[in-house]
């Protein structure tokens, strides 16, 4: 009774440690973060049919602090980028513990990647040696108790280069927003209204807030826009940083259709924006 009694004891003095000695509020230690990963439906070579990528690292920079790897959901991690399309994520890390305080860089490994066309030939990639890792200036901040999730968007658009002898290259180019915060601009095209059976949706950060576009404008994603069986055809740009302003352009055929300035006001953390207030394109 005596060994019984000491055990049990032991056991209630650990839960009431952990429970701030059971009068008080919990204290934590530590905190989470979780990695997912997605695309927006890029513009690509005609023919390729899959993407697959493969990462082997995954780490995040303490600020003021050193680089802390993080455990992957399965390591080396292989996708096809084309499936995570359309506001689809998989997850790359799982919650991983962090200590508490502000990280200022991502880093994601690249291992490999293979294109496959729609005839089924599957292509090299060649990444590189300075590509193998990125490093994503981006700050959040981690509490205790507290729970983060990041979405990186391989922007595929702008990563996969053809070269002039027709190999292609890879360049990773990624885009990071703290999930629960991310924007979207919505928008609907009448394509068969101008003669063609896809739209090209340009969305460039506009730097300056001009809302028109100047020379230190940078791209920020492109996406295809596929004729619906029935026309309006509906599109989403997913994973915005939000509280930025953005310049959304619409090309068909080529030339640009329709263009608007998104303001960084109508764009905050959660907000979903219809383009044209609503109507088509």
């Amino acid at each position: 009774m005596k060994k019984c009694f000491i055990f049990v004891a032991l056991i209630c003095g650990i839960f009431l440690s952990a429970c701030g000695g059971g009068g008080g509020t919990a204290t934590f230690s530590s905190g989470t973060l979780s990695v997912e990963i997605t695309d927006a439906k890029p513009v690509l070579p005609t023919g390729v049919a899959q993407v697959f990528v493969t990462i082997d690292e995954v780490s995040v920079h303490s600020s003021g602090g050193q680089w802390v790897s993080l455990s992957m959901a399965q390591t080396p991690f292989t996708m096809d980028l084309l499936q995570l399309t359309s506001g689809r994520t998989t997850q790359l890390v799982p919650p991983a513990t962090l200590a508490p305080g502000k990280y200022t860089q991502l880093r994601l490994g690249v291992q490999s990647a293979m294109i496959v066309t729609d005839m089924g030939q599957q292509l090299p990639v060649t990444i590189a040696s300075g590509d193998l890792k990125t490093d994503k200036n981006f700050n959040f901040d981690v509490t205790g108790g507290g729970a983060v999730t990041l979405t990186v968007d391989f922007d595929l658009s702008q990563s996969l280069v053809v070269t002039g002898s027709g190999s292609y290259k890879l360049k990773p180019v990624l885009h990071l927003v703290n999930t629960a915060e991310a924007a979207t601009i919505t928008g609907s095209i009448n394509v068969a209204a101008y003669g063609f059976d896809q739209a090209v949706v340009i969305v460039t950060q506009d730097s300056d807030n001009s809302g028109n576009l100047t020379p230190g404008d940078e791209e920020y994603t492109r996406l295809v826009v596929a004729k619906a069986q029935s026309d309006p055809t509906p599109f989403s740009i997913y994973w915005l940083v939000p509280g930025q302003s953005y310049i959304v352009e619409v090309q068909i055929g080529g030339i640009t259709v329709y263009s608007q300035a998104v303001a960084k006001t109508a764009l905050p953390a959660g907000a979903v924006y219809p383009l044209k207030n609503g109507n088509p394109i």
